[in-house]
């Protein structure tokens, strides 16, 4: 007879195939429960790792967290109670506070040491550039798999591919995309008309932002409805806003994955309303390739900065966002902007205490700035400037392609025609 001081609820739920999901409802529990702050990987971090990678292996671990097995007092606090029963796990259940963590620090203890190995949660992806060493890679990583006793859900398992579906996207040969599968179904989603249908869209739909050049300024009108001071009202301009916002993700470019032994380049830009930059890489032919985009509204502050200042903060916003590129990089890291100024940064003297202060910070990054003219400088003034139109004529982007600018291709660069959403 099952004795303990501890019940949670349960329910069913249907999953995606039909099939029902048991669910213990855990909340009063966790409210209680000393958290476990063993971090969980970077998303982008397991992206990258794929990089140029010509063998990619993904394995998924069956019912992932029903293999740890619980103490005998985690036990009894993982009661819970049904209509004709009142029962406790032995294994560690889907809802617990601290699963995740507990869970990530047990896949690092089995992977540590394994090169050419990364995991999150119950997702583990074996990278290589030989075969020869693929194999050996996943047989140092079965050998431990059997070790901890732990077993993979072979349905869910891609073995030796060159491109693989790993945490939402397409990785593998040196290129990272964006899954049809989620753009075709955020395309079908219709317009909301609660604040809390347009959280789930914009939460959906900014997964994939580091794909779209103009991201935070076209999505400008919908995120001023979530404000709690305003009335939501669904107006023609956050419907125009909200297709931009899925052809943008039709239109979402073929990025290269980052290789962090070569140098980055970075165009910055700034407009009166927002900061945008790309992160670019040359590779082996001298031709650059975006990485990553970065794109972000100002502030009601910030829209009151003069101009050097905007440009100061969209240069000082973008280095913080891809800090993990280029805050260690060996090399120093080029970057272009429009705004002649901003080269004179680092050796400037006045009594502006912001730039001064913003010129500090700076100086932790090795960076060379170097003046580009606002009419070569396309990906990233579009990436500032494309939601101005809004203010001027009934466009609310301009979606151009970079036939203008020959030297960044990309695959989703160079081909697509430009669009023009009215």
């Amino acid at each position: 007879m099952l004795r303990s001081p501890w019940s949670s609820p349960c329910l069913v739920e249907r999953k995606p195939d039909g099939t029902a999901r048991f669910i213990t409802d855990y909340r009063k529990l966790n409210a209680v429960t000393i958290s476990d702050s063993y971090p969980l990987p970077r998303i982008d971090d397991c992206v990258d790792s794929v990089g140029p990678s010509k063998f990619v292996t993904k394995l998924d671990l069956l019912k992932g967290y029903w293999q740890v097995p619980l103490t005998e007092e985690a036990s009894l606090m993982s009661a819970f109670v049904t209509p004709d029963a009142f029962l406790q796990y032995t294994v560690l259940p889907f809802g617990m506070k601290n699963a995740p963590a507990t869970f990530q620090r047990l896949i690092n203890t089995v992977t540590s040491g394994l090169s050419h190995c990364s995991a999150y949660l119950d997702d583990i992806v074996v990278y290589t550039d030989t075969w020869e060493e693929h194999l050996h890679t996943l047989t140092q990583l079965f050998d431990r798999l059997v070790q901890a006793n732990l077993t993979l859900n072979l349905a869910k398992c891609d073995f030796v591919k060159a491109t693989v579906t790993y945490l939402g996207k397409e990785v593998g040969q040196g290129k990272v995309k964006v899954l049809h599968e989620k753009v075709k179904a955020m395309m079908s989603f219709p317009p909301p008309s609660t604040r809390r249908e347009l959280r789930r869209f914009l939460g959906m739909v900014g997964y994939y932002r580091g794909f779209c050049r103009n991201f935070s300024a076209v999505v400008l009108p919908l995120t001023d409805q979530l404000s709690p001071k305003r009335k939501f009202e669904w107006t023609s301009e956050c419907q125009a806003s909200f297709e931009a916002a899925k052809l943008l993700l039709c239109s979402a470019p073929v990025l290269a994955a980052p290789d962090l032994t070569r140098p980055f380049k970075l165009e910055v830009d700034a407009s009166a309303i927002a900061a945008g930059s790309v992160l670019i890489q040359e590779d082996s032919a001298g031709i650059d390739h975006p990485v990553c985009y970065f794109s972000k509204k100002f502030n009601r502050h910030q829209l009151h900065y003069s101009t050097i200042e905007k440009e100061t903060l969209a240069l000082l916003l973008s280095l913080q966002h891809f800090h993990v590129y280029v805050g260690s990089s060996c090399s120093p890291t080029i970057v272009y902007t429009d705004h002649n100024p901003l080269t004179f940064l680092s050796r400037m003297y006045n009594q502006n205490q912001r730039l001064m202060r913003w010129a500090l910070i700076l100086q932790e990054y090795a960076i060379e700035v170097r003046h580009k003219k606002g009419t070569n400088n396309i990906i990233a003034d579009g990436l500032s400037r494309s939601y101005g139109l809004r203010q001027e004529a009934s466009v609310v982007c301009v979606l151009q392609t970079s036939r203008e600018h020959p030297r960044v291709m990309g695959d989703g660069l160079a081909n697509g025609p430009p669009l023009v959403v009215a």
